[in-house]
């Protein structure tokens, strides 16, 4: 999964996209994976549309030489 501490971690929901320039606008953070998944299931219903549970991988900072990712 990630690397990052505990304290680090958050979770968002948005809208999946439809194409290329569609714009997803996550705007809340969830503190865990359970709370995001609720207000997913609550969008999706509401909306009548399909929702994803972003979380943090990895963070990048000024200065920093490497970036650590999954890929």
């Amino acid at each position: 999964m990630t690397n990052l501490p505990h304290f680090a971690r958050f979770w968002m929901v948005c809208r999946k996209p439809t194409g290329p320039r569609s714009k997803t606008e996550p705007r809340a953070r969830y503190s865990s994976f359970e709370d995001a998944m609720t207000a997913a299931q609550k969008l999706s219903k509401e909306n009548n549309a399909q929702f994803h549970v972003l979380e943090t991988v990895a963070t990048a900072r000024p200065g920093d030489i490497e970036q650590e990712t999954l890929l």
